[in-house]
């Protein structure tokens, strides 16, 4: 079967006229489980076409992105089955079909991107290519491409066994670094180390190295990239820093609940000292008390040895208790250093932590900084993105359709 060009119109039929007067209607739900029975009737030799006059009438209509994200989220168009259908084609064909694809790459990228790692490692090269055109599109188009395991798995196919797929990676690449140049400097750099010996490998780097950032711009990202690494690594000798002094507070705030506790106990053995020696002298009067009871004749000679024992008595518990109220001064004292120190210890880690914070906020003051320059080598350069792209597509269909022409002639003159 001779297929079907894209400048070709889609042949009207009853299937396609009835999409287009729900989808008037909005009746999304009734045009997706039409085109889901308009597709599942497809033999293998037409459901490319009618896939393609699906898309493209959808892509015509109000509401239509609409519905092919619902076909797409329902596994109605499957992308992985797609692509390696579409490999089947040649290639300006299966470019042509994939340009259906690219405004829904560039808006709603998130319906194709959970398929683009596993696509990259397809056996099948034609659906390799396919892939690396979609993340070209979605690299043209709202969000910028982040994953650093996706760049990888890209910077991964500049080795790969065919030469098309290469060129389409270092296209892919360019088109992500022209928005990220930092991330994906780093990541085909650090790539490249790993084959020193591959000319080809560091012909195409160095591509993509010209094509996001000038000579002087490598070596600035390189060299923040290094700042970047060494003010990491500060901050966590600082946090480990930090760490370590936590713990020796932690061990300084045990000695001193230690310390609390002994000067508690031995408060208790002072009080205990107090009473007993109370109890001492009330147990001596008792006994002059009794005494005096008993021996009434010797009235005279008892009050004044009573008075001795008791006036020995009372300037020892005058003595003791001159001692336990130093004791209790010293101990206050104490008890009071301890408290200074403890605030003095906190204080310490306060400001540890301070100076931790404005190392973080340099920090992320830098990032910022780096991120308007981005921003403003891709306000330069993303324009001539799109451009070189079609250009060398459209070079590519022009050369296939001569060659085309030329067959036709040939033909012709032998028919003639």
């Amino acid at each position: 079967m001779e297929e079907k060009k894209l400048s070709e119109k889609p042949q009207e039929n009853p299937e396609i006229e009835k999409i287009k007067v729900f989808l008037k209607d909005e009746r999304f739900d009734d045009v997706v489980n039409m085109i889901a029975l308009y597709l599942g009737d497809a033999n293998d030799n037409n459901y490319l076409d009618r896939l393609e006059d699906v898309i493209e009438t959808l892509m015509l209509l109000h509401g239509g992105r609409i519905v092919l994200r619902f076909l797409i989220e329902r596994l109605i168009i499957d992308i992985p089955s797609l692509l390696e259908n579409l490999s089947k084609r040649d290639s300006v064909l299966r470019y042509s079909f994939l340009l259906l694809l690219k405004s829904m790459c560039e808006n709603e990228c998130d319906i194709f991107l959970p398929y683009s790692e596993d696509l990259l490692n397809s056996d099948d090269p034609n659906v390799r290519e396919a892939d690396l055109q979609l993340i070209i599109f979605i690299a043209g188009g709202e969000m910028s491409i982040e994953d650093e395991s996706l760049i990888k798995g890209i910077a991964n196919k500049l080795n790969d066994e065919k030469d098309f797929v290469i060129k389409k990676a270092i296209q892919a690449l360019i088109a992500i670094g022209k928005d990220k140049p930092a991330l994906v400097t780093k990541i085909i750099t650090n790539y490249v180390k790993e084959f020193p010996e591959d000319v080809d490998l560091k012909a195409s780097v160095d591509i993509i190295l010209k094509s996001i950032v000038s000579i002087e711009g490598i070596g600035v990202i390189v060299e923040e990239e290094d700042e970047k690494e060494k003010e990491k690594e500060g901050l966590e000798e600082a946090e480990a820093e930090i760490i370590d002094k936590e713990i020796e507070l932690k061990k300084k705030e045990i000695e001193i609940k230690k310390k609390k506790l002994e000067l508690e106990e031995k408060e208790k053995q002072l009080e205990e000292k107090i009473i007993h020696e109370k109890e001492k002298v009330l147990k001596l009067k008792e006994e002059m008390i009794d005494q005096e009871i008993e021996k009434p004749v010797k009235t005279e000679e008892l009050p004044k040895k009573v008075k001795k024992i008791i006036k020995k008595e009372e300037s020892d518990i005058l003595d003791k208790e001159l001692e336990l109220k130093k004791k209790d001064l010293e101990i206050k004292k104490k008890k009071l250093e301890l408290e200074l120190r403890e605030k003095e210890i906190e204080e310490m880690a306060i400001e540890k932590k301070e100076e931790t914070l404005k190392i973080k906020e340099e920090l992320i003051e830098k990032e910022n900084e780096l991120s308007r320059v981005e921003l403003e080598l891709q306000g330069k350069k993303i324009k001539e993105k799109e451009l070189k792209l079609l250009e060398n597509e459209l070079e590519r269909a022009d050369q296939y359709f001569e060659e085309e022409e030329k067959k036709i002639d040939k033909e012709e003159d032998k028919n003639k």
